[in-house]
């Protein structure tokens, strides 16, 4: 998927590429307009209309150019283009003075410069050259006018154009310099706002099970029957175990960050999703369903924290299901790696709530017990073996949650 920086980019490629078809339709069409004025018997009308129709055609092509798509260097070739029709212009319209094309080399040079880094200007110098002294030598003026008129006009496009372009760079790297502090004020904020979310989350999560137990046991009194305290114990206990879940599950997603989080191994790809349903056969009591497993592949991973953001996908599937319908585990290989799917025949989900469902603490369905960590977790996971996870939803006919690991 294309960064917001490089969408920039491309917008600005074919901004630039459609200022250059601009510049060389309206040049042509000012020349055009021109024709009919009186001019030196030695203008010939018919190839300066050719030449202005060129002009025009070869603007056309350049605004419709998918320039986004290619290369900003790839823009040069319209600089040798426009110095031939310019040329052409200037000796087939034999003004009085021919000097006075030099404006579009001007505009020319200005484009350049605004499109083009440093150097670029100073390195078209020669075919500009060529292009703006042969036509005036060809109409008959002295050699010596027409070098020091070349000499004067343009080194002074060359000026304009790298003048131009040190500008331009200055701008793009103080708006790069910009971008990047809004997004580390915007990244300053999300954090801001997780952190307010996740006190807030831990404080309520914690606080039920403590309440829960605080009021049995002051409710159990001081010499409870023995049924009485049985029950109480083990209410308690498994509030307890509720909380130890909620601390591991936060102490997982907090060192998701840690390089040290992985311990990767090389396994064979059809062992591991084995063991992981072999894993999971309690949680789906025979609902699921193995797909085709790749022979002699192997994956680079950490078993225990893959097999652990699997098992979080088919626990997933197992409590949100009904109970009759199958849950398939599949891997497959793509471009770049290996997907993982589980995929089940549920409800889906809410649309619009598919990368929510991936936040800490957001949970599909509040009648359903859990932290709200699970899907944190596997996505996680997958950006630190340096992938992805996701959801495809079909509402009203399942979801398949996916994890890819690259290759």
């Amino acid at each position: 998927m294309a960064t917001l920086a490089e969408a920039n980019e491309r917008g600005r490629l074919k901004l630039l590429g459609r200022l250059a078809g601009v510049l060389l339709f309206g040049s042509g069409l000012v020349t055009l307009a021109t024709v009919p004025e009186p001019a030196p018997e030695a203008t010939n009308r018919p190839a300066l209309v050719l030449i202005t129709a060129v002009a025009m055609g070869v603007g056309i092509f350049v605004w419709l150019a998918p320039w986004d798509r290619w290369n900003r260097r790839a823009t040069l070739w319209l600089m040798p283009i426009a110095f031939a029709l310019i040329g052409a212009g200037n000796y087939y319209g034999a003004n009085a003075d021919p000097r006075s094309y030099g404006v579009f080399f001007v505009i020319a040079f200005v484009w350049l410069g605004v499109t083009h880094d440093n150097w670029i200007p100073t390195l078209m110098a020669p075919i500009a050259f060529v292009a703006y002294i042969i036509p005036i030598l060809r109409l008959g003026e002295p050699v010596g006018l027409a070098l020091s008129s070349a000499s004067l006009t343009i080194p002074i496009c060359v000026l304009t154009g790298e003048a131009l372009a040190w500008g331009t760079a200055h701008l793009a790297r103080t708006e790069a310099e910009l971008h990047e502090e809004r997004e580390n004020a915007a990244r300053l904020r999300a954090l801001d706002e997780l952190r307010t979310t996740f006190m807030t989350a831990v404080s309520h999560e914690l606080r039920t099970p403590i309440t829960i137990c605080r009021g049995h046991l002051e409710v159990m009194g001081r010499n409870p029957e023995p049924t009485e305290l049985h029950e109480t114990l083990d209410i308690v206990v498994d509030e307890l175990t509720r909380m130890g879940r909620i601390v591991d599950d936060i102490t997982t997603l907090v060192r998701v960050e840690d390089p040290a989080f992985l311990r990767p191994q090389t396994v064979a790809l059809d062992r591991f999703v084995q063991d992981v349903a072999a894993k999971a056969v309690p949680l789906l009591n025979g609902r699921l369903r193995l797909g085709p497993l790749p022979s002699e592949s192997t994956i680079t991973i950490d078993p225990q924290r893959l097999t652990q953001a699997l098992i979080n996908l088919l626990h997933n599937a197992a409590v949100h299901t009904p109970a009759s319908s199958p849950v398939d585990l599949r891997v497959r290989a793509t471009r770049g790696g290996w997907l993982f799917e589980v995929e089940d025949r549920g409800q889906g989900i809410p649309p619009g709530s598919e990368e929510d469902l991936f936040r800490p603490f957001r949970r599909g369905s509040t009648a359903v017990p859990g932290t709200g960590l699970g899907l944190a977790i596997v996505r996680g996971v997958a950006e630190a073996h340096g992938g992805w996870a996701g959801v495809w939803n079909r509402p009203g006919f399942g979801a398949t949650f996916w994890v890819e690991i690259p290759a």
